[in-house]
């Protein structure tokens, strides 16, 4: 297990180049099913003119045209099960899952379990996720970041989950509920058949299929397919998500749906706009 928090880097401003004359930044439009080893899946790059992109893993077919979403719900919401004694590297020491001041907690993980379902867990499959511990009634919600977990098959009944902040509350077995999520950026489809309910995290730079690893941008200017009513509206800067991931202008059809940033050209009433936008989905 490589348990580690998330990385961030901010590309160097000037005329930096690679050979060949290739910005230093040519390595965000890659697709490989070989995730690239300097980073992992969430880690964030931002561009000097202020581009942000986040390292992701394709569930399926994902395009550039349409915003990326994840349709995995969370993986395990149960109460917590016998907390292990991790044998520590340190010769003699020993570390009590759940226990007061511990950074690594036992989960119960059920038949669905995985991002894949199944019950399956892949080594560090949960890293960049998050966890909830003690969100049931009358419990005081702990919000931890996951940082790596074990590889566990199908049969086991629990799962070490180790955290980026030691606990300020123990575990208490059978009561305390936990639940947890995976990374988002871990299972993104980006197809055109997303429905109303889906929450779109980024824009593929490439075209990617599953299991591959490829960048989605999340912030600053980008084009992405409109519905030919991206700037028709009077004033309408806000540029929304439709719910297939397509783009649409702000207006009182559209209101309720998630608002993808502001248009970045000008706004001719009656005339659809190129449908470049100043994204603004995470810095």
């Amino acid at each position: 297990m490589t348990k580690g928090i998330g990385n961030v880097d901010y590309i160097r401003q000037g005329s930096q180049v690679t050979v060949a004359d290739q910005p230093n930044w040519s390595f965000l439009y890659q697709v490989s099913v070989v995730k690239p080893e300097r980073y992992n899946v969430g880690d964030r790059v931002v561009t000097p003119d202020g581009r942000a992109f986040r390292l992701s893993k394709a569930g399926g077919t994902c395009n550039p045209e349409v915003g990326a979403y994840n349709p995995l719900p969370t993986i395990v919401n149960a109460v917590a099960p016998a907390q292990s004694v991790i044998q520590s590297p340190i010769q003699g020491q020993v570390i009590q899952a759940g226990a007061l001041g511990s950074s690594v907690v036992t989960i119960t993980k059920g038949a669905g379990s995985g991002v894949l379902g199944g019950g399956i867990v892949g080594l560090d499959e949960l890293r960049g996720g998050y966890i909830v511990i003690g969100n049931g009634g009358g419990q005081h919600p702990q919000m931890r970041g996951i940082i790596g977990n074990p590889a566990s098959p199908a049969g086991a009944a629990s799962l070490d989950v180790w955290l980026d902040a030691p606990l300020t509350a123990a575990v208490t077995v059978g009561t305390t509920n936990i639940e947890a999520m995976p990374n988002p950026y871990s299972y993104l489809l980006a197809d055109n058949a997303a429905t109303g309910g889906m929450t779109f995290l980024g824009l593929p730079v490439v075209v990617a299929t599953v299991g591959q690893y490829f960048w989605s941008q999340t912030w600053g200017p980008v084009w992405v397919t409109s519905d030919n009513n991206t700037g028709k509206i009077a004033g309408g800067r806000d540029v929304l998500f439709a719910a297939n991931g397509s783009l649409v202008s702000m207006n009182a059809t559209y209101a309720c749906l998630q608002r993808a940033g502001v248009a970045v050209d000008s706004n001719v009433v009656g005339a659809s706009n190129a449908p470049m936008v100043m994204l603004q989905i995470t810095p």
